[in-house]
């Protein structure tokens, strides 16, 4: 039997979810069900004076959910909890500050607040905590399991290194200035940058990489 979410939960989500709000009512059903079996998996710990809310918990399941949408398996057990500082913290495993990490040691995910509510108020200018943070787990994952959604990741993944790493296919990307120089540091940042983009600015990257973005639409098996 599909999950159902409270009305306040839902309230949360048509106010601040846009990929929400463009769901068939069949698919919100789904939709409610997977955020509802999200927040009953994962655990959510407060840091620093941040005070957990239900905001917080639903627009951070939604943008996991959103991410998975297309997987048939999308709970995945690299991580177990998510922390959330009210802002940048500081990190004893980098010692250095940070916005998000994905810690596979600790199968954590940690965001600052400030920065991933940042990234669902503004929604097109490439920029999602969220998205990215759990782009670098879902990739983590891909990597080491042979389920159906992670042979199907990783074999389009594969196909969209394969393709970038053309010289005359990677200038062209670089020449764009339309994923930002972060997205060239390594394959796990190039990865998380573009689902960014095709989350945040679909028409524009389907207008200059129709093929790039093709693949990443069968990578996640989604469709805008």
């Amino acid at each position: 039997m599909p999950k159902k979410i409270s009305e306040k939960e839902r309230f949360i989500l048509i106010q601040n979810f846009d990929f929400y709000n463009k769901l068939s009512e069949k698919h919100k059903k789904y939709f409610h069900h997977r955020i509802a079996v999200f927040q009953k998996n994962y655990q959510f710990i407060a840091r620093g004076d941040f005070q957990m809310n239900k905001e917080a918990q639903i627009l951070i399941s939604a943008t996991y959910v959103m991410l998975t949408f297309g997987m048939r398996k999308f709970i995945v057990d690299v991580f177990d909890k998510i922390i959330i500082y009210p802002e940048e913290y500081f990190s004893t495993q980098t010692e250095d500050y940070h916005k998000g990490e994905f810690n596979p040691r600790m199968k954590a995910v940690a965001f600052s607040w400030k920065h991933f509510e940042a990234g669902c108020q503004i929604s097109n200018d490439n920029l999602n905590l969220g998205i990215h943070e759990f782009s670098h787990v879902i990739h983590h994952h891909s990597l080491r399991n042979n389920d159906g959604s992670s042979l199907s990741f990783k074999k389009h993944f594969e196909t969209i290194i394969k393709e970038v790493n053309h010289p005359p296919n990677r200038q062209r990307l670089v020449d764009s200035n339309y994923f930002r120089i972060y997205a060239y540091t390594n394959q796990f940042e190039f990865l998380s940058v573009i689902i960014e983009h095709y989350f945040e600015t679909p028409q524009q990257f389907k207008n200059e990489f129709p093929e790039l973005y093709a693949n990443v639409s069968k990578m996640l098996n989604h469709k805008h």
